[in-house]
């Protein structure tokens, strides 16, 4: 009977020493699950993320959403130049005609100096968000001074062209319209890198 006793209470005493060992297998348990589940999301993320049609459907529209942000900016960059109050209701895709148009001698005498103002400007917005180190050599060789006055001068087109847009933004406030022309200058500023690359890494994954 002694033996019995002694083999009942070493049983006792192992379901007591597992009783608080089973809560901790719980939690790794519960924590391996998780685990698993956040590797599972990020398999997904990584196989969408690869999709050639999703990055040919971002790309192009994220290079749609720049040509209408130039358009725009150069439709507020004329409102300023002819001293208009108006204010850009919609993206007036015939803008993409004046440079035809100026350099045929069809453009209105009225607004030529307008249009060929806006695209300066927009010629120049592009160079400083893409191309700023390459314009600054390229200058430079012709004489060093001259790159630093592209920079300073083309610094007040910016600011002048930032103005523009926000002076001539739909809005019912002024917070409203700096957040609208601070979208368009985003989009135009990087929105043609942006689309490209996307387009570039779609066919790389084909």
């Amino acid at each position: 009977m002694a033996a019995e006793d002694i083999i009942l209470e070493d049983e006792l005493d192992d379901d007591e020493t597992m009783e608080p060992l089973q809560p901790k297998r719980r939690r790794r348990t519960r924590t391996k699950g998780r685990i698993v589940k956040v590797q599972q999301i990020s398999r997904l993320h990584k196989k969408l993320g690869s999709s050639p049609l999703i990055m040919f459907f971002l790309g192009a529209l994220v290079l749609l959403l720049w040509l209408c942000g130039t358009i725009t900016q150069i439709q507020t960059s004329e409102f300023l130049a002819m001293g208009s109050a108006q204010r850009v209701a919609t993206v007036a895709w015939s803008v993409l005609l004046q440079p035809w148009l100026m350099v045929s001698g069809q453009a209105p005498i009225q607004d030529a100096t307008a249009w060929l103002y806006a695209w300066v400007v927009e010629v120049v917005t592009l160079v400083f968000a893409l191309a700023l180190s390459v314009a600054i050599v390229k200058i430079n060789t012709i004489n060093n001074r001259f790159g630093k006055w592209f920079v300073v001068l083309g610094f007040v087109l910016i600011a002048l062209n930032g103005w523009a847009d926000y002076s001539s933004s739909p809005g019912t406030n002024p917070l409203v319209q700096f957040l609208i022309a601070l979208a368009v200058g985003m989009i135009v500023t990087i929105g043609l890198p942006l689309g490209i690359g996307l387009v570039e890494h779609g066919v790389e994954e084909l």
